[in-house]
């Protein structure tokens, strides 16, 4: 969110006004901004999926892709403003490996009902995919999908292996930026951060911190990052693996926050740590594309 831009100098207009009238109506409505969702973007799949289903997840309608594998369900779980579609390059090498792949498109998001999108819906909706999942093998997320899935087994969600691309290992940075962008006064800054308190008590959510969490959980966890993630910064991803006990990081270089997903090197890897390939009896010498990814430790 640029400070410059007209609709932010409009928005923070309207806050600050409404906020030297009722601090609280002003700190709901920037609630709702921070909230909102940009324009949805509809998945397209190769191979189609077997079946499209439907998750009923409080009053949301959840959206899910299946295909069909004989072999335990990985679940691919998108970010912020992204879609089912985003993780569509891991579904045949998943597929391939006989495993059953499930995406899912978040609320507000795709074809799943919602107009806005709360931390805590997230975490509602990923944590109804794995339960509803006979047996979860793995989830790879990306970018807001990341703090969805973690806190999704820290509410007891199955997550024996995670794949965590390129996601934040806090939201209080995000709200930050997005504080002081809008400049909102101390009292809206208050309301505001005590309605998003409530949804997440409401939620059953005692943090958004991720690093709190990860100590707790007993799956296995694979972090990939690219050093130079200008959405997320890599420091995240080296907070979020020192947290998480056993946990690797694979840092990569020249990807972004977004190309990672459709590197074939990065694919390749995740894969086989999601379908626990990634200990093969004699080492391998890596692939061409491969020598950009650098294992830092486990």
């Amino acid at each position: 969110m640029s400070g410059n831009s007209t609709n932010v100098r409009l928005m923070s207009g309207l806050l600050s006004g409404v906020g030297a009238v009722s601090p609280s109506a002003a700190g709901r409505l920037a609630f709702e901004i921070f909230c909102a969702t940009g324009k949805r973007r509809r998945p397209r799949f190769t191979p189609r999926p077997d079946r499209v289903e439907t998750v009923r997840v409080g009053r949301q309608r959840v959206l899910t892709y299946a295909w069909d594998g004989g072999g335990p369900t990985v679940v691919l779980v998108h970010g912020w403003n992204g879609g089912s579609g985003d993780l569509a390059a891991f579904i045949a090498p998943l597929r391939d490996a006989g495993r059953r792949v499930v995406a899912v498109d978040l609320p507000a998001h795709g074809r799943s009902s919602g107009r806005r999108l709360t931390l805590a819906a997230a975490v509602d909706a990923v944590d109804a995919v794995l339960r509803r999942e006979p047996s979860v093998e793995a989830v790879i997320a990306h970018s807001f999908g990341v703090p969805a899935t973690v806190l999704a087994a820290g509410r007891g969600a199955p997550l024996p292996r995670a794949v965590l691309i390129s996601g934040p290992a806090s939201m209080e940075p995000y709200l930050q930026r997005f504080e002081q962008v809008l400049r909102l006064d101390p009292s809206v800054r208050a309301a505001m951060r005590a309605r998003i308190r409530r949804v997440l008590d409401e939620g059953g959510l005692e943090t958004m911190e991720l690093t709190a969490v990860a100590p707790r959980l007993a799956g296995r966890a694979l972090v990939i990052h690219d050093r130079a993630d200008r959405e997320v910064p890599f420091l995240s991803a080296q907070a979020l693996h020192r947290a998480w006990p056993g946990a690797e990081l694979l840092a990569t270089e020249g990807l972004g926050h977004r190309r990672i997903l459709s590197d074939p090197a990065v694919i390749a890897r995740a894969v086989r740590f999601a379908v626990e390939w990634d200990r093969p009896a004699v080492e391998e010498r890596p692939a061409i594309g491969e020598r950009r990814l650098q294992m830092i430790a486990s």
